[in-house]
């Protein structure tokens, strides 16, 4: 079977103080942006469990494993439900983005073998078994305010079908480094109001911007537009006020809000 998996942008992302369990309490509002991974998915019984992957880039470093493995595995020991797991993936959305790439791969993985098993429960619960991001991208919205650690997905009204411009630049941020140098950052205590057309930056701020670089060409900058940081970086996106036309600007990735 194949299956699609959307990168996300966070519009608004307020992260909290440091929980017990070691993550961080985060407020923000996701939403899918028509850029997608493709993977074909092959199923077999077995009473092994084993999961083989091709890609068709490299996207891991030495000796990390894939989401998409790690969700097969959880849902298999959640389940009790050994099988064979071929899959196939077109990589297109960048890796260590904050887009959420490995996040939406191992989402569709978990969509499709809850629908393959026929199970009407527990997805969103087995999704934050795997990482923060995976409920939402799992969860079917295409917009939703997102709490906790990112277990939380309350579906919003979003932007849908508004274009959007996405930065990739060369340097790739560490999630790890920017929570740590966040950590070191006072914050002031606030919450992201309702989402409307209407963005602006002192309502639906990023923290991250706090300690990571802006990466925006300056003709855009300059535009009014909404600009932002999603996640912990490293993509910028930019969101135009409507009517407004971007400039045409090389190695960028013009995406639209779904």
């Amino acid at each position: 079977m194949r299956l699609k998996a959307y990168a996300k942008v966070n519009i608004g992302l307020i992260v909290g103080g440091r929980r017990p369990d070691g993550y961080h309490e985060i407020e923000s509002y996701m939403a899918l942006v028509d850029l997608s991974d493709t993977i074909d998915a092959e199923i077999r019984p077995s009473s092994v469990l084993s999961v083989d992957i091709e890609r068709s880039v490299p996207y891991l470093e030495e000796g990390s494993v894939d989401l998409m493995e790690k969700a097969a595995r959880i849902f298999s020991e959640r389940f009790s439900l050994p099988f064979s797991l071929s899959l196939r993936i077109d990589k297109r959305i960048p890796s260590q983005a904050g887009l959420g790439g490995g996040s939406a791969d191992a989402a569709a993985i978990l969509r499709f073998l809850f629908a393959e098993y026929g199970i009407k429960e527990g997805l969103l619960e087995t999704a934050a078994a795997v990482g923060s991001d995976v409920p939402f991208l799992a969860s079917g919205y295409r917009t939703a305010l997102v709490r906790g650690r990112g277990e939380i997905v309350e579906e919003r009204a979003g932007l849908h079908g508004r274009p959007i411009m996405i930065f990739i630049p060369e340097a790739r941020s560490s999630t790890g480094k920017a929570y740590a140098l966040l950590d070191g950052t006072e914050r002031p205590e606030r919450h992201l109001p309702p989402l409307s057309s209407s963005l602006d930056k002192a309502s639906f701020p990023n923290d991250f911007e706090l300690v990571l670089p802006t990466s925006v060409p300056a003709a855009v900058s300059d535009t009014g537009a909404f600009i932002s940081l999603t996640g912990s970086g490293s993509a910028w996106y930019a969101i135009p006020a409507e009517g407004m036309v971007f400039p045409d600007i090389p190695g960028v990735l013009a995406c639209t809000l779904i």
